[in-house]
């Protein structure tokens, strides 16, 4: 029989604690029942709140001047109920409801982590490292992506899917997305990268180039900039329609990178950095996607652009139109940008 989720856990010990009873502090169940790690999910019996637990040696715990700051969550260190003289508990508490659907990814995420660490020490530190990363997540979660960020992350997922997993497989090629760390381009490869642009417009005129960095193809053999042209309609989400929603985006590739060990993993881990959680889904799905063409640019001497060596010293962070008239003659099929990035394997990252 499969353990419960974390999502699953959080109601059932609600329900137990709303019963009532003698039973004071915390009611617990242990995250990964089958890991070696005591990190349990628990919800404290008089404020109802939802909290993740984790009991290690007390040594293993810093001090608070090395914790992260979180907004929207209490951390603690003190011994609980159960805790031998020397233990303590970690304690990671929900205190704003608003951020429930970002916390419940946020305790997958750590139970994930935190029980593949080995010792006390980096059970510790794994938690409270991933606590900080997952700062602008909160900050972010009330809103989820807008519009645009929305247009911009099904653009690049399009182009993983349709020409890079084909072309290098499925771990490199999400090794290869570099866009949710917000990389000089979308995709970095050892001796290519590959710039993403996605429009909405019936006929582009021209792109947004955001970043003297984006179009400089100093040190980089191969650098092409792709531009993906959608149709976008909104739609009523239970009646759908044509096109592609984002979330059904990524299951279709969630699906396709399950058989390559270490590709999901990856993957899910690029879409939290690019601020998309599965609990904000049904806000997705009344905007479909459909493909209307794509352009591909080989990046070369007489290329229109900015780059870095360009601009006066000064002068930098600097965003311009890009006339796609003007690039006209750099045009290249889409076969011959995998080609060119194809010389060499992407940059070997974790996971290879």
């Amino acid at each position: 029989m499969a353990s419960m989720t974390i999502e699953e856990l959080w109601p059932e010990i609600e329900a137990e604690a709303g019963l009532g009873g003698s039973v004071t502090g915390w009611l617990t169940r242990l995250a990964r029942p089958e890991a070696k790690c005591r990190l349990s999910v628990g919800v404290e019996t008089s404020s109802r709140c939802r909290g993740l637990l984790l009991r290690v040696a007390r040594v293993a715990i810093p001090s608070r001047n090395r914790w992260p700051s979180c907004r929207g969550l209490e951390l603690f260190a003190r011994r609980l109920s159960g805790d031998r003289a020397d233990e303590a508990t970690l304690g990671v508490v929900l205190k704003e409801p608003r951020f429930a659907d970002v916390f419940t990814a946020l305790a997958e995420d750590l139970a994930r982590r935190v029980t593949e660490a080995g010792s006390a020490t980096a059970q510790v530190k794994t938690l409270l490292s991933q606590l900080a990363r997952w700062q602008k997540f909160l900050a972010a979660s009330a809103e989820g992506l807008s519009v645009e960020e929305q247009r911009g992350l099904f653009g690049e997922l399009h182009v993983l899917r349709a020409h890079l997993v084909p072309a290098f497989g499925s771990l490199p090629a999400v090794n290869g997305w570099m866009a949710p760390q917000a990389a000089h381009q979308d995709f970095q490869f050892a001796i290519g990268a590959v710039e993403v642009k996605t429009t909405v417009a019936k006929q582009p005129q021209s792109v947004r180039i955001t970043s003297e960095r984006q179009l400089d193809n100093k040190g980089i053999v191969a650098l092409f900039l792709h531009v993906v042209v959608l149709d976008e309609r909104e739609v009523d989400a239970a009646r759908g329609g044509a096109g592609e929603t984002l979330p059904s985006l990524v299951g279709d590739l969630r699906r396709r990178l399950a058989a390559e060990a270490g590709a999901l993993e990856t993957f899910d881990d690029h879409l939290l950095d690019a601020g998309y959680f599965d609990a904000h889904a049904p806000r997705y799905e009344g905007r479909r996607f459909s493909l209307r063409r794509e352009l591909t640019f080989r990046i070369g001497r007489g290329f229109p652009r900015l780059v870095e060596h360009d601009l006066p010293e000064g002068v930098g962070d600097v965003s311009y139109a890009l006339s796609l008239a003007a690039c006209r003659e750099f045009s290249v099929a889409p076969g011959e940008m995998t080609a060119g990035l194809a010389a060499a394997r992407p940059r070997a990252r974790k996971g290879d």
